[in-house]
Protein backbone atom coordinates (compact mmCIF):
# COMPACT_ATOMS: atom_id res chain seq x y z
CA UNK A 1 0.00 0.00 0.00
CA UNK A 2 1.11 3.55 -0.70
CA UNK A 3 0.48 6.70 0.87
CA UNK A 4 -2.27 7.46 -1.45
CA UNK A 5 -3.90 4.27 -0.57
CA UNK A 6 -3.40 5.48 2.68
CA UNK A 7 -5.46 8.25 2.44
CA UNK A 8 -8.42 6.36 1.64
CA UNK A 9 -7.88 4.08 4.00
CA UNK A 10 -7.95 6.77 6.64
CA UNK A 11 -11.42 8.47 5.60
CA UNK A 12 -13.39 5.55 5.26
CA UNK A 13 -12.35 4.48 8.78
CA UNK A 14 -12.79 7.63 10.14
CA UNK A 15 -16.14 7.80 8.68
CA UNK A 16 -17.33 4.50 9.98
CA UNK A 17 -16.45 5.87 13.68
CA UNK A 18 -18.27 8.62 13.31
CA UNK A 19 -21.39 6.83 11.83
CA UNK A 20 -21.15 3.91 14.99
CA UNK A 21 -20.61 6.94 17.18
CA UNK A 22 -24.16 8.74 16.01
CA UNK A 23 -25.84 5.26 16.21
CA UNK A 24 -25.65 3.85 12.80
CA UNK A 25 -24.61 -0.21 12.28
CA UNK A 26 -21.59 -0.36 10.34
CA UNK A 27 -19.55 -3.04 8.46
CA UNK A 28 -16.04 -2.34 7.04
CA UNK A 29 -15.16 -3.92 4.11
CA UNK A 30 -12.53 -4.21 1.97
CA UNK A 31 -13.16 -5.29 -1.51
CA UNK A 32 -10.12 -7.61 -2.58
CA UNK A 33 -9.61 -7.69 -6.97
CA UNK A 34 -8.75 -11.07 -7.40
CA UNK A 35 -9.75 -12.26 -10.61
CA UNK A 36 -9.70 -9.44 -13.12
CA UNK A 37 -7.34 -8.35 -16.12
CA UNK A 38 -4.86 -6.56 -13.41
CA UNK A 39 -4.74 -9.86 -11.31
CA UNK A 40 -4.12 -11.46 -14.06
CA UNK A 41 -1.09 -9.64 -14.94
CA UNK A 42 -0.03 -9.55 -11.29
CA UNK A 43 -0.12 -13.15 -11.23
CA UNK A 44 1.43 -13.62 -14.53
CA UNK A 45 3.92 -11.00 -13.44
CA UNK A 46 5.28 -13.08 -10.38
CA UNK A 47 5.46 -16.10 -12.83
CA UNK A 48 7.95 -14.23 -14.92
CA UNK A 49 10.21 -13.40 -12.30
CA UNK A 50 10.00 -17.03 -10.95
CA UNK A 51 11.37 -18.32 -14.03
CA UNK A 52 13.77 -15.19 -14.42
CA UNK A 53 11.72 -13.38 -17.24
CA UNK A 54 10.64 -9.85 -17.71
CA UNK A 55 6.87 -9.27 -16.88
CA UNK A 56 4.61 -8.94 -19.64
CA UNK A 57 3.07 -5.90 -21.15
CA UNK A 58 1.64 -3.72 -19.03
CA UNK A 59 2.44 -6.08 -15.72
CA UNK A 60 4.01 -5.11 -12.32
CA UNK A 61 8.05 -4.63 -12.51
CA UNK A 62 8.58 -3.41 -8.91
CA UNK A 63 10.82 -4.75 -6.65
CA UNK A 64 8.35 -6.69 -4.32
CA UNK A 65 7.50 -8.46 -7.83
CA UNK A 66 10.65 -10.54 -7.37
CA UNK A 67 10.11 -11.04 -3.35
CA UNK A 68 7.16 -12.69 -4.23
CA UNK A 69 8.41 -14.75 -7.07
CA UNK A 70 11.00 -16.40 -4.90
CA UNK A 71 8.71 -16.55 -1.80
CA UNK A 72 6.09 -18.82 -4.62
CA UNK A 73 9.81 -20.30 -5.68
CA UNK A 74 10.02 -21.75 -2.07
CA UNK A 75 6.55 -22.13 -0.76
CA UNK A 76 4.92 -23.61 -3.78
CA UNK A 77 6.77 -27.10 -4.37
CA UNK A 78 5.71 -28.67 -7.80
CA UNK A 79 4.33 -25.78 -9.18
CA UNK A 80 6.50 -26.40 -12.87
CA UNK A 81 5.09 -29.72 -12.77
CA UNK A 82 1.40 -28.63 -12.89
CA UNK A 83 -0.81 -27.54 -16.46
CA UNK A 84 0.33 -23.75 -17.06
CA UNK A 85 -3.03 -23.00 -16.81
CA UNK A 86 -3.31 -24.24 -13.03
CA UNK A 87 -0.04 -23.44 -12.13
CA UNK A 88 -1.02 -19.51 -13.10
CA UNK A 89 -4.24 -19.87 -10.72
CA UNK A 90 -2.42 -21.07 -8.34
CA UNK A 91 0.49 -18.47 -8.23
CA UNK A 92 -1.76 -15.20 -8.72
CA UNK A 93 -3.82 -16.73 -5.65
CA UNK A 94 -0.24 -17.09 -3.87
CA UNK A 95 0.70 -13.60 -4.65
CA UNK A 96 -2.59 -11.47 -3.84
CA UNK A 97 -2.85 -14.11 -0.66
CA UNK A 98 0.46 -12.37 0.51
CA UNK A 99 -0.35 -8.72 -0.32
CA UNK A 100 -3.93 -8.91 1.31
CA UNK A 101 -1.74 -9.98 4.83
CA UNK A 102 0.54 -6.92 4.19
CA UNK A 103 -2.55 -5.06 3.50
CA UNK A 104 -3.83 -6.51 7.03
CA UNK A 105 -0.76 -5.38 8.71
CA UNK A 106 -0.72 -2.41 7.24
CA UNK A 107 -4.20 -1.31 8.47
CA UNK A 108 -3.76 -2.57 11.68
CA UNK A 109 -0.85 -0.14 12.40
CA UNK A 110 -3.43 2.21 11.59
CA UNK A 111 -5.42 1.27 13.77
CA UNK A 112 -7.92 0.28 11.20
CA UNK A 113 -10.09 -3.01 10.94
CA UNK A 114 -12.12 -4.60 8.43
CA UNK A 115 -15.06 -6.84 9.04
CA UNK A 116 -15.00 -8.49 5.70
CA UNK A 117 -12.33 -8.70 3.36
CA UNK A 118 -14.38 -9.41 0.57
CA UNK A 119 -12.92 -11.74 -2.81
CA UNK A 120 -14.10 -10.66 -6.30
CA UNK A 121 -13.45 -14.22 -6.79
CA UNK A 122 -16.47 -14.94 -4.91
CA UNK A 123 -19.16 -13.31 -7.09
CA UNK A 124 -18.52 -15.22 -9.30
CA UNK A 125 -18.36 -18.76 -7.44
CA UNK A 126 -21.40 -18.08 -5.90
CA UNK A 127 -23.22 -16.85 -9.15
CA UNK A 128 -24.26 -13.40 -8.24
CA UNK A 129 -22.59 -11.70 -10.75
CA UNK A 130 -23.94 -14.07 -13.22
CA UNK A 131 -27.24 -12.93 -11.42
CA UNK A 132 -26.68 -9.88 -12.21
CA UNK A 133 -25.74 -9.86 -15.76
CA UNK A 134 -28.85 -11.96 -16.39
CA UNK A 135 -31.45 -9.65 -14.86
CA UNK A 136 -29.85 -6.56 -17.22
CA UNK A 137 -29.50 -8.81 -20.17
CA UNK A 138 -33.57 -9.78 -20.32
CA UNK A 139 -34.52 -6.00 -18.91
CA UNK A 140 -32.59 -5.21 -22.22
CA UNK A 141 -29.51 -3.15 -20.66
CA UNK A 142 -27.09 -4.99 -22.00
CA UNK A 143 -26.43 -5.13 -26.38
CA UNK A 144 -24.02 -7.28 -27.96
CA UNK A 145 -21.27 -4.72 -30.33
CA UNK A 146 -18.86 -5.86 -31.75
CA UNK A 147 -18.49 -9.66 -30.62
CA UNK A 148 -18.85 -7.70 -26.81
CA UNK A 149 -21.60 -7.52 -23.71
CA UNK A 150 -22.13 -3.94 -23.65
CA UNK A 151 -23.92 -2.12 -20.97
CA UNK A 152 -26.88 0.10 -22.76
CA UNK A 153 -26.88 3.40 -21.20
CA UNK A 154 -22.90 4.00 -21.48
CA UNK A 155 -23.09 2.67 -25.21
CA UNK A 156 -25.55 4.90 -26.10
CA UNK A 157 -23.83 8.17 -24.38
CA UNK A 158 -21.02 7.23 -27.01
CA UNK A 159 -23.11 7.74 -29.98
CA UNK A 160 -21.23 9.86 -32.78
CA UNK A 161 -17.89 10.15 -30.75
CA UNK A 162 -16.34 7.76 -33.31
CA UNK A 163 -14.33 4.40 -33.05
CA UNK A 164 -11.48 6.26 -31.28
CA UNK A 165 -13.10 7.08 -28.59
CA UNK A 166 -15.14 3.76 -28.43
CA UNK A 167 -11.77 1.74 -27.93
CA UNK A 168 -10.60 3.07 -24.44
CA UNK A 169 -14.30 3.00 -23.01
CA UNK A 170 -13.40 -0.30 -21.33
CA UNK A 171 -15.37 -0.22 -18.37
CA UNK A 172 -18.31 0.18 -20.26
CA UNK A 173 -17.96 -3.60 -21.29
CA UNK A 174 -19.53 -6.42 -19.00
CA UNK A 175 -18.25 -9.44 -21.19
CA UNK A 176 -15.00 -8.80 -23.46
CA UNK A 177 -15.51 -10.41 -27.15
CA UNK A 178 -12.86 -12.92 -26.25
CA UNK A 179 -15.87 -14.22 -23.39
CA UNK A 180 -13.88 -12.76 -20.71
CA UNK A 181 -15.46 -10.52 -17.65
CA UNK A 182 -14.74 -7.17 -17.04
CA UNK A 183 -14.36 -5.82 -13.86
CA UNK A 184 -17.43 -3.92 -14.55
CA UNK A 185 -19.08 -7.33 -14.20
CA UNK A 186 -18.01 -7.85 -11.09
CA UNK A 187 -19.48 -4.52 -9.97
CA UNK A 188 -22.52 -5.88 -11.25
CA UNK A 189 -22.33 -8.88 -9.15
CA UNK A 190 -21.21 -6.64 -5.94
CA UNK A 191 -23.88 -4.07 -5.76
CA UNK A 192 -26.89 -7.43 -5.84
CA UNK A 193 -24.45 -8.85 -3.16
CA UNK A 194 -24.73 -5.51 -0.73
CA UNK A 195 -28.28 -4.22 -1.47
CA UNK A 196 -29.90 -7.29 -1.94
CA UNK A 197 -28.03 -10.93 -0.95
CA UNK A 198 -27.28 -8.67 2.67
CA UNK A 199 -29.38 -6.27 2.55
CA UNK A 200 -26.93 -3.17 3.43
CA UNK A 201 -29.61 0.34 3.79
CA UNK A 202 -26.52 2.09 2.48
CA UNK A 203 -23.50 1.84 0.87
CA UNK A 204 -20.82 4.05 0.70
CA UNK A 205 -17.35 3.38 -1.30
CA UNK A 206 -14.25 5.58 -1.27
CA UNK A 207 -12.37 6.00 -4.48
CA UNK A 208 -8.95 7.52 -5.42
CA UNK A 209 -10.26 10.61 -7.80
CA UNK A 210 -8.76 8.90 -10.57
CA UNK A 211 -11.56 7.06 -10.58
CA UNK A 212 -14.11 9.93 -11.66
CA UNK A 213 -15.60 9.33 -14.70
CA UNK A 214 -16.73 5.45 -13.20
CA UNK A 215 -19.29 7.38 -11.04
CA UNK A 216 -21.88 7.80 -12.98
CA UNK A 217 -21.27 4.23 -14.52
CA UNK A 218 -21.98 2.42 -11.44
CA UNK A 219 -24.82 4.55 -10.29
CA UNK A 220 -26.60 4.02 -13.73
CA UNK A 221 -25.95 -0.17 -13.01
CA UNK A 222 -27.46 0.63 -9.91
CA UNK A 223 -30.43 2.02 -11.69
CA UNK A 224 -31.17 -0.65 -14.29
CA UNK A 225 -30.73 -2.97 -11.26
CA UNK A 226 -33.24 -1.47 -9.43
CA UNK A 227 -31.53 -0.19 -6.96
CA UNK A 228 -32.17 3.34 -5.65
CA UNK A 229 -28.92 4.90 -6.90
CA UNK A 230 -28.81 7.53 -3.99
CA UNK A 231 -28.89 4.86 -1.45
CA UNK A 232 -24.81 4.06 -3.11
CA UNK A 233 -22.36 6.85 -2.30
CA UNK A 234 -18.95 6.91 -3.51
CA UNK A 235 -16.11 9.28 -1.58
CA UNK A 236 -13.64 10.60 -4.19
CA UNK A 237 -10.21 11.83 -2.60
CA UNK A 238 -7.15 13.37 -4.39
CA UNK A 239 -3.40 12.13 -4.12
CA UNK A 240 -0.76 12.42 -1.34
CA UNK A 241 2.41 14.33 -2.33
CA UNK A 242 5.68 14.05 -1.00
CA UNK A 243 8.69 15.50 -1.71
CA UNK A 244 10.38 11.70 -3.01
CA UNK A 245 8.94 11.95 -6.33
CA UNK A 246 6.24 10.73 -8.69
CA UNK A 247 4.17 7.20 -7.03
CA UNK A 248 4.00 4.19 -9.94
CA UNK A 249 2.26 0.95 -8.13
CA UNK A 250 2.87 -0.95 -11.20
CA UNK A 251 6.62 0.50 -12.03
CA UNK A 252 7.01 -0.45 -7.98
CA UNK A 253 7.90 3.68 -7.79
CA UNK A 254 6.27 4.66 -4.79
CA UNK A 255 6.06 5.27 -1.21
CA UNK A 256 4.95 3.10 1.14
CA UNK A 257 2.27 3.13 3.96
CA UNK A 258 4.34 1.58 5.71
CA UNK A 259 7.75 3.65 5.29
CA UNK A 260 5.57 7.13 6.32
CA UNK A 261 4.49 5.44 9.46
CA UNK A 262 7.94 4.01 9.92
CA UNK A 263 8.70 7.92 10.46
CA UNK A 264 6.51 9.84 12.07
CA UNK A 265 3.77 7.34 13.45
CA UNK A 266 -0.27 6.57 13.13
CA UNK A 267 -1.25 9.75 14.74
CA UNK A 268 0.43 12.21 12.56
CA UNK A 269 -0.75 10.35 9.55
CA UNK A 270 -4.62 9.68 10.40
CA UNK A 271 -4.08 13.66 11.61
CA UNK A 272 -2.58 14.97 8.72
CA UNK A 273 -4.72 12.69 6.59
CA UNK A 274 -8.22 14.28 7.48
CA UNK A 275 -6.69 18.34 7.68
CA UNK A 276 -8.03 18.28 4.34
CA UNK A 277 -11.54 17.83 2.81
CA UNK A 278 -10.97 14.80 0.23
CA UNK A 279 -11.42 16.80 -2.61
CA UNK A 280 -7.94 18.79 -1.90
CA UNK A 281 -4.45 17.22 -2.77
CA UNK A 282 -2.31 16.71 0.12
CA UNK A 283 1.08 17.29 0.74
CA UNK A 284 2.55 15.67 3.50
CA UNK A 285 5.09 17.74 5.25
CA UNK A 286 7.30 14.91 7.13
CA UNK A 287 9.62 17.62 8.66
CA UNK A 288 6.32 19.67 10.25
CA UNK A 289 5.26 16.18 11.35
CA UNK A 290 7.73 15.16 13.40
CA UNK A 291 8.50 18.76 15.33
CA UNK A 292 7.27 18.92 19.02
CA UNK A 293 5.78 22.38 18.70
CA UNK A 294 2.33 24.17 17.90
CA UNK A 295 3.21 24.87 14.34
CA UNK A 296 2.51 21.00 14.51
CA UNK A 297 -1.40 20.49 14.73
CA UNK A 298 -1.25 16.49 15.92
CA UNK A 299 0.80 17.93 18.63
CA UNK A 300 -0.89 20.95 19.21
CA UNK A 301 -4.11 18.97 20.03
CA UNK A 302 -2.76 16.35 22.35
CA UNK A 303 -0.84 19.00 23.85
CA UNK A 304 -3.65 20.21 24.93
CA UNK A 305 -5.00 17.58 26.05
CA UNK A 306 -2.43 16.58 28.52
CA UNK A 307 -2.55 20.02 29.98
CA UNK A 308 -5.76 19.41 30.71
CA UNK A 309 -4.88 15.49 32.57
CA UNK A 310 -1.77 17.60 34.30
CA UNK A 311 -4.29 19.95 35.69
CA UNK A 312 -6.71 16.94 37.12
CA UNK A 313 -3.16 15.63 38.82
CA UNK A 314 -2.31 19.15 40.11
CA UNK A 315 -5.94 19.76 41.82
CA UNK A 316 -6.03 16.09 43.37
CA UNK A 317 -2.90 17.16 45.05
CA UNK A 318 -3.67 20.22 46.33
CA UNK A 319 -7.43 19.74 47.07
CA UNK A 320 -7.98 15.96 48.27
CA UNK A 321 -11.71 17.03 48.43
CA UNK A 322 -13.62 19.50 46.30
CA UNK A 323 -17.23 20.16 46.22
CA UNK A 324 -19.09 17.62 44.48
CA UNK A 325 -21.33 19.98 42.36
CA UNK A 326 -19.98 23.01 40.37
CA UNK A 327 -20.85 26.52 40.42
CA UNK A 328 -20.07 26.85 36.89
CA UNK A 329 -21.77 30.62 37.25
CA UNK A 330 -18.34 31.83 38.12
CA UNK A 331 -16.83 31.26 35.34
CA UNK A 332 -16.93 34.69 33.60
CA UNK A 333 -13.48 35.82 31.74
CA UNK A 334 -13.09 35.82 28.43
CA UNK A 335 -10.93 32.57 28.15
CA UNK A 336 -13.05 30.58 29.77
CA UNK A 337 -16.60 31.59 28.31
CA UNK A 338 -14.38 30.81 25.20
CA UNK A 339 -14.02 26.97 26.03
CA UNK A 340 -18.01 26.67 27.05
CA UNK A 341 -18.55 28.29 23.98
CA UNK A 342 -16.16 25.61 21.84
CA UNK A 343 -17.89 22.93 23.78
CA UNK A 344 -21.24 23.81 23.06
CA UNK A 345 -20.41 23.99 18.87
CA UNK A 346 -19.36 20.22 19.70
CA UNK A 347 -22.72 18.19 18.82
CA UNK A 348 -23.60 20.78 16.11
CA UNK A 349 -19.97 19.42 14.56
CA UNK A 350 -20.56 15.80 14.86
CA UNK A 351 -23.63 16.38 13.53
CA UNK A 352 -22.55 17.95 10.14
CA UNK A 353 -19.28 15.55 10.09
CA UNK A 354 -21.42 12.59 10.34
CA UNK A 355 -24.55 14.14 7.96
CA UNK A 356 -22.25 15.32 5.26
CA UNK A 357 -19.80 12.50 5.75
CA UNK A 358 -16.62 14.53 6.29
CA UNK A 359 -14.67 13.95 8.95
CA UNK A 360 -12.32 16.49 8.37
CA UNK A 361 -14.45 18.87 9.78
CA UNK A 362 -13.79 17.12 12.98
CA UNK A 363 -9.82 17.77 13.08
CA UNK A 364 -10.81 21.53 12.59
CA UNK A 365 -13.44 21.38 15.50
CA UNK A 366 -10.14 19.92 17.41
CA UNK A 367 -8.01 22.99 16.60
CA UNK A 368 -10.36 25.35 17.39
CA UNK A 369 -11.25 23.71 21.00
CA UNK A 370 -7.55 23.19 21.76
CA UNK A 371 -6.92 27.07 21.06
CA UNK A 372 -9.18 27.74 23.20
CA UNK A 373 -7.78 25.62 25.93
CA UNK A 374 -4.54 26.76 25.63
CA UNK A 375 -5.67 30.18 25.75
CA UNK A 376 -6.84 29.33 29.19
CA UNK A 377 -4.23 27.87 30.32
CA UNK A 378 -1.70 30.58 29.38
CA UNK A 379 -4.04 32.91 31.22
CA UNK A 380 -3.20 31.36 34.67
CA UNK A 381 0.44 30.89 33.52
CA UNK A 382 0.39 35.19 33.35
CA UNK A 383 -1.35 35.51 36.59
CA UNK A 384 -1.53 32.97 39.21
CA UNK A 385 -5.51 34.23 40.34
CA UNK A 386 -6.39 32.87 36.63
CA UNK A 387 -5.05 29.25 36.87
CA UNK A 388 -7.79 26.51 37.64
CA UNK A 389 -5.81 25.15 40.57
CA UNK A 390 -6.17 28.04 43.05
CA UNK A 391 -6.88 28.42 46.63
CA UNK A 392 -10.72 28.69 46.66
CA UNK A 393 -11.85 25.03 46.25
CA UNK A 394 -15.22 26.17 45.30
CA UNK A 395 -13.47 28.13 42.15
CA UNK A 396 -10.75 25.60 41.63
CA UNK A 397 -13.74 23.01 41.51
CA UNK A 398 -16.05 24.92 38.78
CA UNK A 399 -12.51 25.64 36.51
CA UNK A 400 -11.89 22.14 36.51
CA UNK A 401 -15.51 21.07 36.05
CA UNK A 402 -14.78 22.96 32.39
CA UNK A 403 -11.13 21.32 32.24
CA UNK A 404 -13.10 17.96 32.33
CA UNK A 405 -15.62 18.64 29.58
CA UNK A 406 -13.00 20.19 27.28
CA UNK A 407 -10.68 17.08 28.23
CA UNK A 408 -13.40 14.45 27.24
CA UNK A 409 -14.44 16.41 24.09
CA UNK A 410 -10.84 16.59 22.59
CA UNK A 411 -10.63 12.79 23.89
CA UNK A 412 -14.02 11.81 21.82
CA UNK A 413 -13.14 14.26 18.82
CA UNK A 414 -9.56 12.39 18.59
CA UNK A 415 -10.72 9.12 18.91
CA UNK A 416 -13.30 9.58 16.35
CA UNK A 417 -10.06 9.96 13.54
CA UNK A 418 -8.43 7.47 15.31
CA UNK A 419 -5.78 9.55 16.97
CA UNK A 420 -4.38 9.06 20.46
CA UNK A 421 -5.24 11.28 23.56
CA UNK A 422 -1.86 11.65 25.90
CA UNK A 423 -2.13 12.34 29.48
CA UNK A 424 1.54 12.84 29.35
CA UNK A 425 3.93 14.71 26.93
Amino acid sequence: MHIGHGRGVVLGDSMCRLLEFTGHSVQREYYVNDQNTQARRFGASVWARMHGEEPPEGGYTGAYVTELAEMAKRDLEGIDAMPREEADDRVREYAIGVMVERIQHGVARLNVRYDEWFLESGLWHEGIAQLAIKRLRESGFLKERDGALWFGPALEEEDGLGEQVRSNTEDRVVIRSNGEPTYFASDLGYLLSRFERRGFDRVVEVWAADHHGYVPRLKAAAAALGIDPRRLMIILHQMVNLKEGKMSKRAGRFVTLDELLDKVGPDAVRYFYLLRSPDTTIEFDLELALTQSNENPVFYAQYAHARLANVEVTAAERHPTLPDDADVSLLAHSWELDVARQLAFWPEAVEDATRLLEPHRIPYYVHDLATAVHRFYHAGNETSEHRVVVDDPVLTRARLELCRAARHTLKTALDLIGVTAPDRM
